[in-house]
């Protein structure tokens, strides 16, 4: 489990919360691709990355401080969704690991 601080005030870098977020498992990278990937009418694949992003916000985010409910985490503004989900593996990590070719995916740069 990794801890960051994610900050919360675009206006003032010190009022931040704490995130942690779990180690990756297999399963965990299977359940993500089955929201991330939809096959559609046709038999194609569209990517959902609505359905990774509330898939990642509600199962990989084991805590947080101040502590938050699942719903509070899909419902946070713009500017602090996006620095928490700088945090979150990324959809095409997920698609690397899928491949075989990505190392950790709860590692960020």
């Amino acid at each position: 489990m990794q801890k960051h601080e994610i900050e919360t005030d675009p206006e003032d870098p010190d009022v931040f919360m704490e995130v942690w977020i779990k180690e990756l498992t297999f399963l965990d990278i299977q359940k993500a691709a089955q929201n991330m990937l939809k096959l559609n009418d046709s038999g194609g694949v569209d990517f959902s990355f609505e359905g990774y992003w509330s898939h990642a916000f509600e199962n990989f985010i084991v805590k947080t401080n101040p502590p938050m409910t699942t719903q509070e985490l899909l419902n946070l503004k713009g500017f602090v969704g996006d620095k928490l989900s700088k945090v979150l593996p990324q959809p095409n990590e997920l698609v690397e690991e899928m491949q075989g070719g990505f190392h950790n995916a709860t590692e960020t740069e």
